[in-house]
């Protein structure tokens, strides 16, 4: 009878050793999201300090509440601030209508800062990345990951395309909510109110397109 315990030892050092790379990839992505939610911090805080300096205690607030919500995804933390950032580098371009924008960025950074509107995004937002939420144009979006990976000389495995192609789906339908409340809070409310209240997330991302 064949000795198999040196194939088995062999498979088991195997997995072991894919275990280790996991957890070894796993902390170099935790790192590299940390890192760039800690520079969007750092960007939205820059740009609103220089445009609007009575937003800054605006700005904390709703990173404090942020912060206050274990769940929160990361990313879905680092896209909100980097509309805030893009918001407010808008108010330092376009000096014409600076006041306005001044206006709407402090009045949106109030609505943005509610516990269950920012639970609701992040549900929204999970159940878009598990494929949950239908998605709309989605060939659409997995071309256009396939092209940014060959672009930058990247081989990505089919799971991490549709995560890509997913989280751009998500970032579409957030920023829908997220841009407008911070540009046009007076008209993007009443679709925030709705999304806290809905029961069924499926049938809200239907009406997004008007909005759009």
């Amino acid at each position: 009878m064949a000795d198999t315990s040196l194939y088995q030892n062999s498979t088991l050092f195997e997995t072991l050793d894919e275990k280790i790379k996991k957890a070894e990839q796993q902390i170099i992505r935790t790192k590299f999201k940390y890192e760039v939610y800690a520079t969007a911090i750092e960007d939205a805080y820059k740009y609103v300090e220089k445009v609007d300096r009575e937003s800054i205690p605006l700005l904390w607030n709703l990173i404090k509440t942020m912060e206050s919500i274990p769940t929160l995804d990361i990313e879905l933390k680092t896209f909100i601030l980097s509309n805030i950032y893009e918001v407010a580098s808008d108010a330092e371009l376009y000096q014409y209508r600076k006041e306005r924008i001044i206006q709407n960025l402090r009045r949106g950074l109030k609505i943005l800062a509610n516990e269950k509107g920012l639970n609701k995004m992040n549900e929204l937002y999970s159940l878009t990345l598990a494929g949950k939420i239908p998605l709309r144009n989605f060939d659409e979006y997995l071309e256009e990951v396939r092209n940014w990976a060959y672009r930058n000389n990247l081989t990505l495995d089919q799971e991490t395309e549709i995560r890509y192609a997913r989280q751009k789906v998500a970032y579409d339908y957030l920023g829908v909510i997220i841009e407008g409340l911070l540009r046009e809070p007076n008209k993007y409310e009443p679709l925030y109110k709705q999304l806290i209240e809905t029961n069924n997330l499926e049938e809200f991302v239907k009406y997004l397109p008007k909005y759009i």
